[in-house]
């Protein structure tokens, strides 16, 4: 018996027309959809013949309007509706997931309808629609929650939900991702899935860490301790201020694992990045990371090419403060006298003081 992992091997081959012909061996109709909807997406990604798509996106069509469950139904037509949209034809794609929507007003367990609702926002996020997803997301939650049952079935919907909002976040880029992610780890949070909740919450973590080039590829391979190749994946992808940034974005998350090799990286991110032409923004964003590494000779160098008075104390502050934690008490007094905004530095001295107290 075919699979859909099995067609999804074949298609991510490029062996299409395979693919194709295994499709009916499915029995599962919501699995057909989503093969034929992986076969139209990769050809589309990844030069396939072109001339394909529309009939194989009518089957699909033809195999969810056949439907007669509306969960099902809603389903199929939200993985229609995605795959509409990451080729760009975004008209159809609202068209299918309204239809998606609507299907939903006639499911009448509120429970299924609040896990089918998160299945259509999870795929609204797949498609590049984060804010509409995040609220079907919550749309989904109050159907659960003001559902006039046992709190064990609705514990059952949430958790399902979690997993929903977390594979979400694992599709979208780490400024997206957050918000996925803190949802997700609010219900396992709460829920006590401990396992979860602190896997979750390492997402969130890497994603606030490596988040000015945390596409979804780069983070998973950070997440499975595959630092060099994330590095590679920046490397291809981005290119002057932007991959120095991200290299030392991912040699903070390296420190932050005691991955001792951290330092190797910052040495070759300078090393490689010739001719920056930096913004105040990046100036102020890589000072910030140099001393979040310890890097504070580098860090000062940066912070006093801050242009803005405030942004530029803020980040003298936070370098002083760091050598004060080193017990470099002197060279922390030294770059405190050189912050320009009084206040800023009136709050350092207090900072340094409390640190020298507690030595």
């Amino acid at each position: 018996m075919t699979t859909l992992e099995e067609i999804n091997l074949l298609v991510e081959r490029g062996y299409y027309e395979e693919a194709l012909a295994k499709v009916h061996e499915l029995k599962d109709p919501i699995d057909q959809v989503e093969a034929l909807t992986k076969i139209v997406v990769a050809i589309y990604q990844h030069g396939g013949p072109m001339e394909w798509i529309p009939s194989i996106i009518e089957d699909a069509m033809y195999i969810a309007k056949k439907l007669k469950d509306p969960s099902n139904k809603a389903v199929a037509y939200s993985i229609i509706a995605s795959a509409l949209a990451i080729m760009e034809y975004e008209e159809d794609a609202m068209d299918f997931f309204n239809r998606a929507i609507d299907e939903t007003n006639d499911i009448e367990s509120p429970i299924e309808k609040g896990i089918v609702l998160s299945t259509l926002a999870y795929h609204l996020a797949l498609a590049g629609y984060p804010d509409n997803a995040l609220e079907i997301f919550n749309i989904a939650f109050d159907t659960i929650i003001g559902a006039e049952i046992g709190y064990t079935h609705k514990v059952d919907g949430i958790l399902r939900m979690g997993e929903l909002l977390e594979k979400a976040g694992d599709t979208l880029p780490s400024n997206k991702a957050l918000d996925f992610y803190k949802m997700a780890f609010d219900i396992f949070d709460k829920l006590h899935v401990n396992q979860r909740a602190a896997m979750v919450e390492k997402k969130i973590e890497l994603a606030k860490t490596v988040y000015d080039v945390g596409l979804p590829q780069i983070r998973a391979a950070l997440l499975e301790g595959r630092n060099y190749y994330a590095l590679a994946l920046i490397e291809k992808k981005y290119s002057g201020v932007v991959r120095l940034i991200g290299e030392l974005e991912v040699a903070l998350w390296m420190k932050r694992v005691n991955n001792v090799e951290y330092l190797d990286v910052v040495n070759k991110a300078f090393e490689r990045c010739e001719n920056p032409r930096f913004t105040d923004v990046n100036v102020q964003h890589i000072a910030r990371l140099l001393t979040e590494l310890g890097n504070l000779n580098r860090a000062l160098k940066f912070a006093k090419e801050i242009q803005d008075i405030h942004k530029r104390s803020e980040a003298l502050k936070a370098i002083a403060l760091e050598l004060a934690r080193r017990k470099e008490f002197e060279d922390a007094r030294e770059i405190i006298e050189s912050i320009p905004d009084p206040k800023i530095k009136e709050e350092a001295l207090t900072e340094l003081e409390t640190i020298e107290g507690s030595q």
